[in-house]
């Protein structure tokens, strides 16, 4: 049975999900947000917004974590440093 919830409930939780996750675009979390609640309805789960902003937060966390690093990034240790010519082993 499809459960409904005042829009204001979806605009608090993205409100409080963007303030945390601030990297991401205010339309990213309430696409996230929207998403997390249509699935859940979709699989037949009761419905409430702690549940949608729990799910919701790992998810855009996960978002954050999975952007690749800056190419502008110091190598890891133990890595080789290519100068254009060869590789040189970084001084450990």
């Amino acid at each position: 049975m499809l459960q409904t919830f005042p829009v204001q409930d979806l605009s608090r939780i993205s409100a409080r999900l963007h303030d945390e996750f601030s990297a991401l675009s205010h339309r990213c979390v309430e696409r996230c947000v929207s998403d997390t609640w249509n699935c859940a309805e979709h699989l037949g789960i009761t419905v409430t917004p702690h549940l949608v902003e729990r799910v919701a937060r790992e998810h855009l966390a996960a978002m954050v974590k999975s952007v690749p690093p800056s190419p502008h990034t110091a190598p890891r240790t133990g890595t080789a440093l290519f100068t254009g010519r060869r590789a040189i082993p970084e001084p450990r």
